[in-house]
């Protein structure tokens, strides 16, 4: 089945290059390799989802087309088949509207005599505004196209200049910690620093258990989180996307007054037993 999956990879790479040019079916061939090299790549459930963030348009089609022809094969079945779909309705919005919605920020660095830097906050008409230039609108753009889209655009009003972009990542960031909120924070930082723009944890924070949510979903349970603390994931490793929800838990502490009401509590039971035993015990005795 992943022969036929790997095949099946290859053939939509192929398709593409007739539609997007020699160049993008390299690259979407070289993201192939990405995929099948990376841990846990089996069907349609195994992409890597930081490397998907920051896919070009060739490389998302060809995605889309693989799992296309795997739901429509019919070889998955129950939750592979259900994954799959979710995936390949998630590629479909991210090529017609784009990566940007309203909120979303990024960093702009310019370079040119000097460097100038802005970080720029999507509006509700998907536009943005940097550096006093007129409004650029994002709407359908893919954030691998963001540095393409920015760079057309500053070039129509500056000359000689070098335009660099990072998307930023906003996420709520609530329990144990000393300032509750929604951060924006660069892809590649550490999921630990974070916390960190929250204020730090409280200290009775137990960031060994710290779960992450999208909607209802949830993509990192407490005893996966303490391994990914320790080998200082970043943001994009796991996966975190604008919009989902850190939370960190409290340490669990025993609470000494209710175990010893319940020693008491059982320790007069016991009492109790043993004076009705030998009560029970005197009188079939007289």
């Amino acid at each position: 089945m992943k022969g036929e999956s790997i095949f099946s990879v290859f053939r939509a790479s192929l398709s593409m290059s007739s539609r997007c040019g020699v160049r993008a079916s390299i690259r979407g061939a070289l993201l192939t390799f990405a995929l099948l090299a990376a841990p846990g790549f089996v069907g349609a459930q195994g992409t890597s989802q930081g490397a998907m963030q920051r896919a070009s348009r060739s490389e998302l089609s060809t995605r889309a087309a693989l799992l296309e022809q795997q739901t429509n094969s019919g070889s998955l079945k129950g939750g592979a088949q259900t994954t799959a779909l979710a995936e390949l309705a998630s590629i479909r919005n991210r090529l017609q509207f784009g990566d940007f919605r309203v909120g979303d920020r990024f960093v702009i660095t310019v370079r040119q005599d000097s460097v100038r830097a802005d970080t720029a906050s999507v509006r509700d008409s998907l536009k943005v505004s940097i550096l006093n230039l007129p409004d650029v609108s994002l709407a359908g753009v893919l954030r691998s196209e963001l540095d393409e889209r920015m760079s057309a655009h500053v070039a129509r009003f500056l000359r000689n200049v070098t335009v660099r972009t990072n998307v930023l990542t906003r996420v709520a960031v609530f329990g144990a910690v000393a300032v509750p909120g929604y951060y924006h924070a660069s892809p590649d930082r550490p999921i630990t620093d974070l916390v960190m723009l929250a204020g730090g944890p409280a200290p009775n924070a137990n960031l060994n258990e710290l779960t992450i949510r999208r909607g209802t979903a949830l993509l990192v349970s407490g005893k996966d989180s303490k391994r990914l603390v320790k080998d200082g994931r970043t943001l994009e490793q796991i996966d975190v996307r604008s919009g989902d929800e850190v939370h960190i838990p409290l340490k669990k502490k025993i609470n000494w007054q209710f175990v010893i009401q319940i020693f008491f509590i059982l320790s007069s039971l016991l009492f109790a037993l043993i004076s009705f035993l030998q009560w029970y015990y005197d009188r079939q005795n007289n």
